[in-house]
């Protein structure tokens, strides 16, 4: 998918609460009709963020721009009700004294609902039926509809989403996260999703940031995030690979599961997902099986090698594995770093 139309850019935003730095050096671009996501766990500094674009809080320093045009700087600040973004919040937000029909159309004028746009949106989140309910006589993902409705609803440039399916059960939040995901594609919208969920992230984003500590670590789509990733940290925040230690020298690389190429030299960080570890049941095999976990769609094997190091690879269970068993190894892919250490 190609985007050509920079929406948002934010240069350099810092932000301090007392002592504590939230963000620093905080930088983004967010093209128009993209889906982008914001990825780190808590107090990474996601929301804040969020909050800094939207016109919320203001950044202690740092630009923001929308359409080429400051809508943050040290002279210019434009209120978050003239910077046309919609913002569909963690706990939804809604007002309870009002049913649905009237939390959608709040942010409507009465030329918008007199052509149509309420009825429109109503029909767009299918939410028609319970028009006369009240937030508390609904359900969580029926909420978060009628939250996502009232953020459309104005037709902003941008939708901002804190956490949007956190307070789901899995089912639904797999559910609601496909149908929003298809009503953002579908009316091209602009969207910024900040998550702590490495699933929801890579499945749904065209570019994903991976925050850390009030930094942006890396900038890029799902793929290079997953399979190139620029650091071990940025590694760890989108899977659970092996990490292991290893020393280079002369572009190879030594590690307690073989020998590899790498572009550095001298002690390094070797990261192997467990998708990259093909086991097969080898009478002379180097490594034992401890411990098959059965998922359905696939399995987890954790096994050891001769020094006590245990490791894990995840495969297809057309073949089941068994404690005990004795098994070779073959890799298709590693990650090296320098050490950290």
């Amino acid at each position: 998918m190609v985007f050509d139309n920079l929406i948002i850019r934010a240069r350099s935003l810092e932000k301090t609460y007392g002592n504590e730095a939230v963000l620093t050096d905080f930088n983004l671009d967010v093209w128009k009709g993209s889906i982008f996501g914001i990825l780190g766990v808590s107090g990474s500094g996601k929301t804040t963020a969020l909050r800094l674009l939207a016109g919320f809080e203001n950044p202690d320093s740092g630009i923001i721009e929308m359409y080429d045009k400051i809508v943050y700087d040290e002279e210019t600040n434009i209120p978050p009700e003239d910077r046309n973004i919609g913002m569909v919040f963690q706990d939804y937000a809604l007002f309870p004294h009002l049913n649905v029909e009237k939390n959608i159309g709040f942010g409507l004028t009465s030329k918008d609902i007199n052509k149509g746009r309420l009825e429109e949106v109503l029909e767009m989140c299918n939410l028609k039926q319970y028009r006369n309910k009240f937030p508390q006589d609904i359900s969580g993902g029926q909420q978060q509809r009628v939250a996502l409705a009232r953020a459309l609803a104005p037709k902003p440039d941008v939708v901002l989403l804190d956490e949007p399916f956190t307070s789901l059960d899995a089912h639904m939040a797999r559910d609601l996260r496909d149908e929003v995901v298809s009503l953002l594609r579908e009316t091209e919208t602009t969207a910024i999703i900040v998550t702590h969920d490495q699933e929801e992230a890579l499945s749904v984003c065209d570019i994903v940031s991976v925050l850390e500590d009030g930094k942006v670590m890396q900038s890029a789509t799902p793929q290079e995030i997953y399979l190139n990733p620029v650091s071990q940290n940025v590694a760890n925040s989108v899977g659970d690979p092996n990490i292991l230690k290893g020393f280079s020298k002369k572009g190879r690389v030594e590690t307690a599961l073989g020998t590899f190429v790498s572009a550095y030299e001298g002690a390094l960080d070797v990261s192997i997902r467990p998708e990259c570890i093909e086991l097969s049941l080898d009478s002379k095999g180097a490594y034992v099986v401890k411990e098959c976990i059965f998922y359905g769609h696939d399995q987890v094997v954790s096994f050891e090698n001769s020094a006590g190091q245990i490791f894990r690879s995840r495969s297809l269970p057309s073949t089941i594995f068994e404690s005990g068993d004795k098994i070779s190894i073959e890799i298709s892919e590693v990650t090296t770093f320098p050490s950290n250490t």
